[in-house]
Protein backbone atom coordinates (compact mmCIF):
# COMPACT_ATOMS: atom_id res chain seq x y z
CA UNK A 1 0.00 0.00 0.00
CA UNK A 2 2.45 2.56 0.97
CA UNK A 3 4.93 1.74 -2.19
CA UNK A 4 1.94 2.19 -4.38
CA UNK A 5 1.32 5.64 -2.84
CA UNK A 6 4.63 6.58 -2.97
CA UNK A 7 4.59 5.75 -6.76
CA UNK A 8 1.76 8.08 -7.10
CA UNK A 9 3.21 10.74 -5.01
CA UNK A 10 6.29 10.52 -7.62
CA UNK A 11 4.56 10.45 -10.53
CA UNK A 12 2.30 14.03 -9.52
CA UNK A 13 5.76 15.20 -8.51
CA UNK A 14 7.08 14.58 -11.85
CA UNK A 15 4.17 15.25 -14.17
CA UNK A 16 2.72 17.85 -12.67
CA UNK A 17 4.94 19.66 -10.26
CA UNK A 18 8.22 19.91 -11.41
CA UNK A 19 6.14 21.65 -14.91
CA UNK A 20 5.18 24.34 -12.44
CA UNK A 21 7.83 25.02 -10.34
CA UNK A 22 10.38 25.33 -13.48
CA UNK A 23 7.34 27.56 -14.81
CA UNK A 24 7.54 29.74 -11.78
CA UNK A 25 11.49 30.13 -11.84
CA UNK A 26 11.10 31.36 -15.31
CA UNK A 27 7.66 32.84 -15.93
CA UNK A 28 10.12 36.58 -15.27
CA UNK A 29 9.87 36.47 -19.00
CA UNK A 30 6.14 36.63 -19.37
CA UNK A 31 4.08 39.95 -18.86
CA UNK A 32 2.51 40.38 -15.45
CA UNK A 33 -1.16 39.79 -17.45
CA UNK A 34 0.24 36.58 -18.65
CA UNK A 35 1.56 34.98 -15.59
CA UNK A 36 -1.21 32.74 -15.11
CA UNK A 37 -1.34 29.38 -13.73
CA UNK A 38 -2.13 27.86 -17.29
CA UNK A 39 0.64 29.39 -19.21
CA UNK A 40 3.18 29.54 -16.42
CA UNK A 41 2.79 25.76 -16.35
CA UNK A 42 2.86 25.46 -19.80
CA UNK A 43 5.95 27.25 -20.12
CA UNK A 44 7.49 25.51 -17.55
CA UNK A 45 6.45 22.18 -18.68
CA UNK A 46 8.09 22.84 -22.76
CA UNK A 47 11.06 24.23 -20.88
CA UNK A 48 11.22 20.57 -18.53
CA UNK A 49 10.57 18.39 -21.90
CA UNK A 50 13.46 20.91 -23.78
CA UNK A 51 15.92 19.92 -21.26
CA UNK A 52 15.25 16.21 -21.12
CA UNK A 53 15.11 16.09 -25.04
CA UNK A 54 18.99 18.22 -24.74
CA UNK A 55 20.17 15.88 -22.27
CA UNK A 56 18.81 12.94 -23.65
CA UNK A 57 19.91 13.27 -27.36
CA UNK A 58 23.41 13.56 -26.04
CA UNK A 59 23.58 10.42 -24.05
CA UNK A 60 22.40 8.81 -27.00
CA UNK A 61 24.54 9.74 -29.45
CA UNK A 62 28.15 9.87 -27.68
CA UNK A 63 27.70 7.07 -24.78
CA UNK A 64 27.36 3.40 -25.98
CA UNK A 65 26.78 1.59 -23.00
CA UNK A 66 24.02 2.50 -20.37
CA UNK A 67 23.23 5.32 -22.18
CA UNK A 68 19.95 5.94 -20.49
CA UNK A 69 21.49 5.33 -16.92
CA UNK A 70 23.22 8.44 -17.78
CA UNK A 71 20.26 10.08 -19.30
CA UNK A 72 18.61 9.86 -16.28
CA UNK A 73 21.84 10.73 -14.01
CA UNK A 74 22.23 13.82 -15.70
CA UNK A 75 18.53 15.03 -16.47
CA UNK A 76 17.81 14.32 -12.59
CA UNK A 77 20.84 16.58 -11.76
CA UNK A 78 19.84 19.70 -14.45
CA UNK A 79 15.96 19.00 -12.85
CA UNK A 80 17.13 19.23 -9.07
CA UNK A 81 19.30 22.44 -10.13
CA UNK A 82 15.76 24.05 -11.76
CA UNK A 83 13.28 22.80 -9.14
CA UNK A 84 15.72 24.11 -6.13
CA UNK A 85 15.92 27.26 -7.94
CA UNK A 86 12.27 27.67 -8.57
CA UNK A 87 11.54 26.91 -5.18
CA UNK A 88 14.15 29.83 -4.23
CA UNK A 89 11.88 32.39 -6.39
CA UNK A 90 8.89 31.39 -4.59
CA UNK A 91 10.62 31.99 -1.01
CA UNK A 92 12.75 35.27 -2.54
CA UNK A 93 9.04 36.38 -3.64
CA UNK A 94 6.83 35.24 -0.64
CA UNK A 95 8.82 36.56 2.32
CA UNK A 96 11.55 38.90 1.09
CA UNK A 97 10.02 40.86 -1.48
CA UNK A 98 6.68 40.20 0.06
CA UNK A 99 4.94 40.29 -3.86
CA UNK A 100 3.58 37.53 -4.38
CA UNK A 101 2.40 38.94 -7.79
CA UNK A 102 6.30 37.71 -9.35
CA UNK A 103 5.13 34.65 -9.11
CA UNK A 104 1.57 34.69 -9.94
CA UNK A 105 -0.50 37.64 -11.24
CA UNK A 106 -3.50 38.15 -8.53
CA UNK A 107 -5.82 39.19 -11.14
CA UNK A 108 -4.90 35.29 -12.75
CA UNK A 109 -6.55 33.35 -9.94
CA UNK A 110 -9.64 34.97 -9.71
CA UNK A 111 -12.46 32.81 -11.77
CA UNK A 112 -15.06 35.09 -13.24
CA UNK A 113 -17.62 32.55 -13.68
CA UNK A 114 -20.27 33.70 -11.73
CA UNK A 115 -22.67 33.37 -15.13
CA UNK A 116 -21.09 30.64 -16.69
CA UNK A 117 -20.70 28.12 -13.62
CA UNK A 118 -22.89 25.42 -15.19
CA UNK A 119 -20.70 25.29 -18.58
CA UNK A 120 -17.76 25.25 -16.71
CA UNK A 121 -18.93 21.99 -14.97
CA UNK A 122 -20.17 20.81 -17.99
CA UNK A 123 -16.96 21.01 -19.48
CA UNK A 124 -15.10 19.31 -16.36
CA UNK A 125 -17.68 16.66 -16.00
CA UNK A 126 -16.73 15.75 -20.07
CA UNK A 127 -12.90 16.23 -19.37
CA UNK A 128 -13.25 13.90 -16.17
CA UNK A 129 -15.38 11.17 -18.24
CA UNK A 130 -12.48 11.30 -20.82
CA UNK A 131 -9.72 10.86 -17.93
CA UNK A 132 -11.29 7.81 -16.65
CA UNK A 133 -12.22 6.02 -19.99
CA UNK A 134 -8.94 6.55 -21.21
CA UNK A 135 -7.75 4.29 -17.89
CA UNK A 136 -10.43 2.23 -17.49
CA UNK A 137 -10.88 1.89 -21.32
CA UNK A 138 -7.08 1.72 -22.72
CA UNK A 139 -7.36 0.44 -26.24
CA UNK A 140 -4.53 -1.74 -27.95
CA UNK A 141 -2.70 -0.17 -30.32
CA UNK A 142 0.08 -2.36 -32.97
CA UNK A 143 2.06 0.44 -32.12
CA UNK A 144 2.24 -0.60 -28.55
CA UNK A 145 4.90 -3.57 -29.93
CA UNK A 146 7.20 -0.66 -30.79
CA UNK A 147 7.05 2.63 -29.06
CA UNK A 148 6.32 1.03 -25.67
CA UNK A 149 8.74 -1.52 -25.74
CA UNK A 150 11.11 1.08 -26.60
CA UNK A 151 10.28 2.75 -22.99
CA UNK A 152 10.21 -0.50 -21.25
CA UNK A 153 13.78 -1.34 -22.74
CA UNK A 154 14.87 2.17 -21.50
CA UNK A 155 13.47 1.35 -18.14
CA UNK A 156 15.01 -2.39 -17.99
CA UNK A 157 18.18 -2.79 -19.62
CA UNK A 158 19.53 0.94 -19.47
CA UNK A 159 19.21 1.11 -23.58
CA UNK A 160 18.21 4.37 -25.77
CA UNK A 161 17.20 2.73 -29.66
CA UNK A 162 19.76 0.37 -29.88
CA UNK A 163 17.27 -3.08 -29.58
CA UNK A 164 15.17 -3.97 -31.52
CA UNK A 165 11.76 -3.86 -29.91
CA UNK A 166 10.46 -6.81 -32.22
CA UNK A 167 13.69 -9.36 -32.12
CA UNK A 168 15.13 -8.67 -29.09
CA UNK A 169 18.75 -8.04 -31.00
CA UNK A 170 20.98 -5.40 -30.84
CA UNK A 171 21.18 -2.59 -33.29
CA UNK A 172 22.65 0.40 -34.45
CA UNK A 173 21.06 3.64 -33.26
CA UNK A 174 17.37 3.40 -35.26
CA UNK A 175 17.95 7.11 -36.77
CA UNK A 176 14.07 6.60 -37.58
CA UNK A 177 12.62 7.19 -34.53
CA UNK A 178 15.91 7.93 -32.33
CA UNK A 179 15.18 11.39 -32.25
CA UNK A 180 11.67 11.33 -31.53
CA UNK A 181 12.88 10.81 -27.20
CA UNK A 182 9.40 11.47 -26.10
CA UNK A 183 9.76 7.29 -25.61
CA UNK A 184 12.78 7.96 -23.79
CA UNK A 185 10.66 10.39 -21.30
CA UNK A 186 8.00 7.91 -20.49
CA UNK A 187 10.38 5.54 -19.94
CA UNK A 188 12.44 8.34 -17.72
CA UNK A 189 8.76 8.79 -15.31
CA UNK A 190 8.63 4.79 -15.05
CA UNK A 191 12.37 4.86 -13.93
CA UNK A 192 11.88 7.48 -11.14
CA UNK A 193 8.37 6.29 -10.23
CA UNK A 194 9.14 2.83 -10.04
CA UNK A 195 5.82 2.29 -12.25
CA UNK A 196 5.74 -0.20 -15.17
CA UNK A 197 6.47 2.02 -18.97
CA UNK A 198 3.52 0.20 -20.33
CA UNK A 199 1.21 1.54 -17.42
CA UNK A 200 2.61 5.05 -17.49
CA UNK A 201 2.27 5.04 -21.09
CA UNK A 202 -0.99 3.55 -21.42
CA UNK A 203 -2.77 5.07 -17.80
CA UNK A 204 -0.82 7.41 -16.83
CA UNK A 205 0.68 9.69 -19.82
CA UNK A 206 -3.54 10.69 -20.73
CA UNK A 207 -4.11 11.98 -17.41
CA UNK A 208 -1.00 14.86 -18.13
CA UNK A 209 -2.13 15.63 -22.14
CA UNK A 210 -5.73 15.00 -22.29
CA UNK A 211 -6.00 18.33 -19.57
CA UNK A 212 -3.21 19.77 -20.95
CA UNK A 213 -4.39 19.77 -24.46
CA UNK A 214 -8.11 21.48 -23.41
CA UNK A 215 -5.79 23.84 -21.31
CA UNK A 216 -4.42 25.54 -24.94
CA UNK A 217 -7.42 25.29 -25.95
CA UNK A 218 -8.25 27.47 -22.94
CA UNK A 219 -5.83 29.62 -23.79
CA UNK A 220 -6.93 29.76 -27.37
CA UNK A 221 -10.72 30.70 -26.30
CA UNK A 222 -9.20 32.98 -24.72
CA UNK A 223 -8.08 35.02 -27.13
CA UNK A 224 -10.96 34.44 -29.69
CA UNK A 225 -13.48 35.81 -27.09
CA UNK A 226 -11.40 38.12 -24.93
CA UNK A 227 -14.42 40.38 -25.26
CA UNK A 228 -16.94 37.44 -23.87
CA UNK A 229 -14.98 35.32 -21.75
CA UNK A 230 -17.90 33.59 -20.61
CA UNK A 231 -17.94 31.72 -23.78
CA UNK A 232 -14.83 30.07 -23.09
CA UNK A 233 -16.32 26.99 -21.54
CA UNK A 234 -18.95 26.81 -23.94
CA UNK A 235 -16.16 26.92 -26.83
CA UNK A 236 -14.12 23.44 -24.52
CA UNK A 237 -17.45 21.94 -24.15
CA UNK A 238 -17.79 21.99 -28.47
CA UNK A 239 -13.66 20.87 -28.73
CA UNK A 240 -14.71 18.21 -25.84
CA UNK A 241 -17.79 16.86 -28.33
CA UNK A 242 -15.57 17.31 -31.37
CA UNK A 243 -12.56 14.89 -29.79
CA UNK A 244 -15.09 12.51 -28.21
CA UNK A 245 -17.26 12.15 -31.76
CA UNK A 246 -14.46 12.44 -34.16
CA UNK A 247 -13.39 8.79 -34.62
CA UNK A 248 -14.73 8.46 -37.58
CA UNK A 249 -11.88 6.44 -38.94
CA UNK A 250 -8.37 5.01 -37.03
CA UNK A 251 -6.65 8.21 -38.43
CA UNK A 252 -8.40 11.56 -37.12
CA UNK A 253 -6.46 13.57 -34.86
CA UNK A 254 -9.27 12.92 -32.26
CA UNK A 255 -8.57 9.15 -32.34
CA UNK A 256 -5.20 9.52 -31.66
CA UNK A 257 -6.08 12.23 -28.94
CA UNK A 258 -8.35 9.66 -26.88
CA UNK A 259 -7.28 6.38 -28.01
CA UNK A 260 -3.32 7.01 -28.91
CA UNK A 261 -2.80 9.34 -26.69
CA UNK A 262 0.51 9.00 -25.63
CA UNK A 263 2.44 8.38 -28.70
CA UNK A 264 4.39 11.16 -30.20
CA UNK A 265 2.29 11.85 -33.71
CA UNK A 266 -0.62 12.04 -31.64
CA UNK A 267 0.91 14.67 -29.23
CA UNK A 268 2.00 16.57 -32.42
CA UNK A 269 -1.44 16.35 -33.66
CA UNK A 270 -3.30 17.41 -30.59
CA UNK A 271 -0.84 19.50 -28.36
CA UNK A 272 1.93 21.19 -30.90
CA UNK A 273 0.19 22.29 -33.73
CA UNK A 274 -2.97 23.93 -31.19
CA UNK A 275 -0.09 25.64 -29.44
CA UNK A 276 1.65 27.26 -32.64
CA UNK A 277 -1.68 28.77 -32.85
CA UNK A 278 -2.42 29.88 -30.08
CA UNK A 279 0.81 31.78 -29.72
CA UNK A 280 0.28 33.53 -32.93
CA UNK A 281 -3.15 34.63 -32.27
CA UNK A 282 -1.52 35.95 -29.18
CA UNK A 283 0.98 37.98 -31.66
CA UNK A 284 -2.07 39.13 -33.80
CA UNK A 285 -3.49 40.87 -30.25
CA UNK A 286 -0.52 42.48 -29.80
CA UNK A 287 -0.68 44.27 -33.01
CA UNK A 288 -2.07 47.78 -32.53
CA UNK A 289 -4.81 49.04 -34.79
CA UNK A 290 -3.31 52.15 -35.13
CA UNK A 291 -0.12 52.10 -36.39
CA UNK A 292 -0.01 48.42 -37.51
CA UNK A 293 2.96 47.48 -35.56
CA UNK A 294 3.76 44.85 -33.08
CA UNK A 295 2.94 46.51 -29.38
CA UNK A 296 5.84 46.85 -26.29
CA UNK A 297 5.03 46.42 -22.99
CA UNK A 298 7.32 48.84 -20.55
CA UNK A 299 9.37 45.25 -20.24
CA UNK A 300 9.49 44.89 -23.62
CA UNK A 301 8.46 41.34 -23.45
CA UNK A 302 4.89 41.78 -25.03
CA UNK A 303 5.91 39.82 -28.03
CA UNK A 304 9.72 38.61 -27.20
CA UNK A 305 8.43 35.59 -24.97
CA UNK A 306 6.44 34.18 -27.92
CA UNK A 307 8.95 32.96 -29.75
CA UNK A 308 10.67 32.32 -26.98
CA UNK A 309 7.71 29.61 -26.25
CA UNK A 310 7.61 29.20 -29.76
CA UNK A 311 11.08 28.25 -30.02
CA UNK A 312 10.66 25.74 -27.22
CA UNK A 313 7.38 24.44 -28.92
CA UNK A 314 9.66 23.54 -31.83
CA UNK A 315 11.62 21.53 -29.68
CA UNK A 316 8.80 19.59 -28.45
CA UNK A 317 7.33 19.03 -32.05
CA UNK A 318 10.68 17.38 -32.28
CA UNK A 319 10.72 15.28 -29.46
CA UNK A 320 7.52 13.65 -29.91
CA UNK A 321 7.94 13.12 -34.06
CA UNK A 322 10.28 14.12 -36.88
CA UNK A 323 7.17 14.72 -38.74
CA UNK A 324 5.96 17.39 -36.40
CA UNK A 325 9.28 19.30 -37.39
CA UNK A 326 8.33 19.08 -40.79
CA UNK A 327 4.74 20.49 -41.08
CA UNK A 328 4.82 22.93 -37.77
CA UNK A 329 7.73 24.62 -40.03
CA UNK A 330 5.20 24.86 -42.72
CA UNK A 331 2.57 26.16 -40.21
CA UNK A 332 5.15 28.67 -38.65
CA UNK A 333 6.01 29.95 -42.33
CA UNK A 334 2.44 30.13 -43.23
CA UNK A 335 1.68 31.97 -39.97
CA UNK A 336 4.82 34.45 -40.10
CA UNK A 337 4.21 35.50 -43.31
CA UNK A 338 0.28 36.38 -42.38
CA UNK A 339 1.76 38.40 -39.51
CA UNK A 340 4.15 40.10 -41.26
CA UNK A 341 1.48 41.51 -43.71
CA UNK A 342 -0.61 42.27 -41.04
CA UNK A 343 1.72 43.81 -38.83
CA UNK A 344 4.06 45.61 -41.52
CA UNK A 345 7.19 45.39 -39.15
CA UNK A 346 9.77 43.12 -40.55
CA UNK A 347 11.27 42.03 -37.18
CA UNK A 348 9.01 39.25 -37.72
CA UNK A 349 10.82 37.24 -39.40
CA UNK A 350 14.04 37.81 -37.14
CA UNK A 351 11.71 35.97 -34.96
CA UNK A 352 10.31 33.46 -36.97
CA UNK A 353 14.20 32.55 -38.13
CA UNK A 354 14.82 32.34 -34.34
CA UNK A 355 12.24 30.19 -33.53
CA UNK A 356 12.68 28.05 -36.24
CA UNK A 357 16.92 27.38 -35.43
CA UNK A 358 15.76 24.40 -33.08
CA UNK A 359 14.28 23.16 -35.98
CA UNK A 360 17.30 23.51 -38.36
CA UNK A 361 19.89 21.83 -35.78
CA UNK A 362 17.46 18.86 -35.16
CA UNK A 363 17.22 18.30 -38.98
CA UNK A 364 21.45 19.29 -39.18
CA UNK A 365 21.65 16.16 -36.82
CA UNK A 366 19.03 13.57 -38.49
CA UNK A 367 20.95 14.02 -41.43
CA UNK A 368 24.36 14.02 -39.97
CA UNK A 369 23.66 10.70 -38.29
CA UNK A 370 21.97 9.30 -40.67
CA UNK A 371 24.56 9.38 -43.63
CA UNK A 372 26.95 8.85 -41.00
CA UNK A 373 25.46 5.38 -40.79
CA UNK A 374 25.55 5.67 -36.32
Amino acid sequence: MFLVVGEVIKLIFWLFCTSMIIGVLFNFILPKEKRTIGVTFLLGFLIYLAVFEVVAIYCMTTIMYSAFAYCVKYFLIASWILIVLGIGRVCYASFIKKDRDLIVSNKAIVMKITATKVYWLIFFGLLAFQLVMSVVMASFDGDDAYYVVESLLAQQADVMNTILPYTGNSTSLDIRHALAVITMWIGFIAKVSGVHATIVSHSVIPLLFIPLVYLVYAQIGKVLFKDKKEMVPVFLIIVSFLMMFGNVSHYTPATFFLMRTWQGKAMVGNLVFPMIFWIFLEMYENVKASNKEISVDKAGTSSVYLWIMLALVNMLSGMCSAMGVIFGSGIIVLLALLLLIFSRNWKVILGAFFCMIPNLIYLALYFSIWTSGM
